[in-house]
């Protein structure tokens, strides 16, 4: 996670057919390729501070959610006074040291995922590795003023035994602030579920969406990131023999 005055934020996704959209244009089912997640096709940011070294790009730019890929230097420190939005994050190489004010340090390594709190004051010491830290991002568009704060007061890492299928939270949601709202997804009459745009990330199982008049079969595997636009109706299919388990990140409604 990088400074947000300098810079939004954090990744590129690429559609089944066409490059990178924005929000002007019509918007398709997204997958994140799997060369931008190991960090390849990233733009370096000119910044003032020249001891940090930050790449980035866009990757999707919808009518609810921005998502980015960062890649940012190791050894630096970026300090915060309140930060100014909330964030899901999946750290894909690194360790940062984070230091909220007035509360006990705590690590994030690299498979960990998180919301970082908006209203966050404190430190992230990006620790000494061999390489760039690399992370995936997703931030809501059209956010409430700086008035409306996290339920939390520092990140808040989830807890790896909901991402290993040990423990189902509640209804399924693993957390809801006043910008985004992070599910756990194991039925497909859940994704069944049009509305709004959401992030889906696999972590078990195989699914088939099938689109009224799109003759693609999209499929997601274990590891695949990919946006669905508002309103994109169709037919959902769970295949093989491990069950459905997926990570969902949409904007909280206003």
């Amino acid at each position: 996670m990088i400074n947000q005055l300098k810079v939004l934020s954090l990744c590129l996704l690429i559609p089944y057919t066409t490059s990178a959209q924005t929000s002007e244009e019509k918007q398709s089912i997204v997958k994140i390729p799997i060369e931008l997640l190991s960090g390849e096709g990233l733009e370096k940011l000119t910044l003032e501070d020249t001891t940090r070294t930050v790449y980035q790009s866009k990757v999707y730019d919808g009518t609810d959610l921005v998502v980015y890929m960062v890649a940012i230097g190791t050894g630096i420190t970026n300090e915060f006074d309140n930060f100014p939005l909330e964030e899901f994050i999946f750290w894909m190489n690194g360790k940062a040291v984070v230091e909220p004010a007035g509360e006990p340090a705590f690590e994030v390594h690299t498979g960990d995922y998180f919301v970082q709190a908006k209203g966050f004051r404190g430190k992230w010491n990006f620790v000494d590795i061999d390489g760039v830290h690399l992370e995936l991002a997703l931030v809501a568009k059209d956010r409430p003023d700086s008035t409306f704060r996290s339920p939390i007061t520092r990140a808040m890492v989830i807890d790896r035994d909901i991402i290993s299928g040990v423990a189902v939270p509640e209804n399924g949601q693993i957390y809801q602030g006043p910008e985004l709202v992070v599910n756990l997804i194991t039925d497909v009459e859940e994704l069944s579920k049009v509305g709004h745009e959401r992030m889906l990330h696999v972590l078990n199982g195989v699914v088939s969406l099938t689109v009224p008049g799109d003759p693609l079969v999209y499929q997601f595997f274990p590891g695949d990131f990919f946006v669905l636009p508002k309103g994109v109706v169709g037919t959902w299919r769970a295949a093989g023999v491990q069950n459905l388990r997926m990570i969902e990140v949409h904007k909280t409604k206003s």
